[in-house]
């Protein structure tokens, strides 16, 4: 015969099967664990809520009966219990880490190159090579550049790549899924305008960087004067020069000069100007009336050392010994030295002729000609027929025909008649539009003073002195 527990142990039993229950039920299974961690904290609530019911039935029964009952529970169940955390979870909801490198640029680096002695696979220097196809500038990196990209640190996939052109310009490569967009940057500088003035006591170049003018602004204001003054006959002791230019600041550093603003060269006590202007045909140099500052031949078409025989109608032969006109004049250089076209035109011929050896001569229009003589070989593209624009390099300095060491022998003709190409007075440049000169006209004005309002008490004493 069963005999029947007390009510008080029917109800505790009761209580433990239901807690068990709701504990069995809250407790979360594998698939649980790894898909959700919130669902945790909830069941760790329920249990800490179920003790709170044991310990109340705890008071309701003799403790003798109900220890054993109750410690598996009270032992085992534990709000701190700790599931560790699958790591592929941790694995998917850490965000990315990448890492940055940067390279420079090498004499015979390419980008593939560069990118591959990194770590960069081929597939995707041939994605982010496929952004640039049409612009190539990829291509066209120089050394000293420099290259800042960004990788996946865990798949090594390149996500970014930035090419540092200058300064101020570079062009950026994202990674957008599965190919790279680009984009260029330009960052635009601060502007300041800028007086430089200096006295030539030895040559344009020494004393001009010695007043603190860079060397390329001083060949540039040779270019503009170029046409007028030849810097390695004309300069003597006495001359001057002042300019007013921009300088270029990047976040406070001077990073560069921009434009030459005006000019001012005295030389051999003649005053040049020139003044910067922009038309519909572009920027050129103009004097302070509108006149261009190009003209339409260069004064000298080789760099030479010195002129070794000067334009003389009754010069006595070097080699025949005899009173022979020489109607040019040889510029003495060394061989292998590039001659330029002296002004636009067309090549009427190129080939041998008598004692001139190798010859070109270009045909300039209204009656202009110019011949080069005596030269090693020709350039790439020079023959009959074959127009050239102003500075073109057409030959090489040489010694064929009849020279006695290398040179550049030159003729300056008009109508057929020759002129002393270090004397004749060259034609302007075309003008300056009419309604562009409207405007010019006050704004030449307008430089001029500011350019003559900057020089230095010293330095406007002596110009004015020079006036006197």
């Amino acid at each position: 015969m069963i005999k029947l527990l007390p009510t008080k142990h029917l109800l505790l039993i009761s209580a433990v099967s239901v807690l068990l229950a709701v504990v069995l039920l809250a407790l979360p299974d594998e698939e649980t664990i790894d898909n959700s961690l919130i669902s945790l904290e909830a069941n760790f609530e329920v249990i800490d809520q179920s003790k709170l019911i044991l310990n109340d039935l705890q008071k309701l029964t003799p403790s003798t009966n109900t220890a054993a009952s109750t410690s598996f529970f009270t032992n085992n169940i534990n709000p701190t219990y700790n599931i560790s955390t699958p790591d592929a979870l941790v694995k998917k909801n850490s965000p990315p880490t990448f890492k940055e490198q940067t390279a420079e640029v090498k004499s015979g680096d390419s980008l593939s190159k560069v990118l591959s002695n990194k770590g960069i696979s081929a597939q995707d220097i041939y994605k982010v090579s496929l952004a640039d196809k049409k612009q190539k500038t990829l291509l066209q990196m120089r050394p000293g550049q420099k290259l800042n990209f960004t990788t996946n640190e865990a798949s090594g996939e390149l996500t970014r790549l930035t090419l540092i052109l200058n300064r101020l310009d570079s062009v950026t490569f994202e990674r957008n899924d599965n190919e790279f967009s680009r984009t260029d940057t330009s960052r635009t500088p601060e502007i300041v305008q800028t007086y430089k003035e200096a006295e030539i006591n030895n040559s344009l170049f020494v004393d001009g960087l010695r007043s603190g003018i860079e060397q390329a602004l001083l060949i540039e204001l040779a270019n503009i004067f170029g046409w007028d003054i030849d810097f390695a006959l004309d300069i003597r002791k006495g001359d001057s020069l002042s300019m007013l230019y921009e300088e270029k600041f990047l976040d406070g550093e001077k990073i560069g000069h921009g434009n030459i603003i005006a000019a001012q060269f005295i030389n051999n006590g003649r005053t040049y100007q020139a003044i910067r202007y922009k038309t519909g045909k572009g920027a050129n140099y103009y004097t302070p009336d509108g006149m261009a500052m190009r003209k339409a031949f260069i004064r000298t078409p080789v760099d030479f050392t010195r002129i070794s025989s000067k334009f003389n109608p009754n010069r006595l032969h070097p080699i025949f010994k005899t009173s022979r006109p020489h109607r040019g004049v040889d510029y003495a250089a060394a061989s292998g030295t590039p001659v330029k076209a002296a002004g636009d035109g067309r090549i009427s011929f190129a080939g041998k002729q008598n004692g001139y050896g190798n010859v070109v001569i270009i045909d300039h229009g209204r009656g202009y000609q110019t011949l080069y003589a005596h030269l090693r070989g020709f350039a790439r593209g020079t023959k009959r027929g074959v127009k050239v624009q102003q500075g073109r390099i057409i030959a090489y300095v040489g010694q064929t025909g009849w020279a006695t060491g290398p040179h550049l022998h030159y003729e300056f003709r008009i109508n057929g008649t020759h002129k002393n190409p270090v004397t004749v007075r060259l034609p302007n440049d075309d003008p300056m539009p009419k309604d562009d000169l409207k405007k010019y006209l006050p704004y030449a004005k307008q430089v001029v003073t500011t350019l003559s309002n900057s020089h230095s008490p010293s330095f406007a004493q002596k110009l004015a002195s020079l006036k006197n």
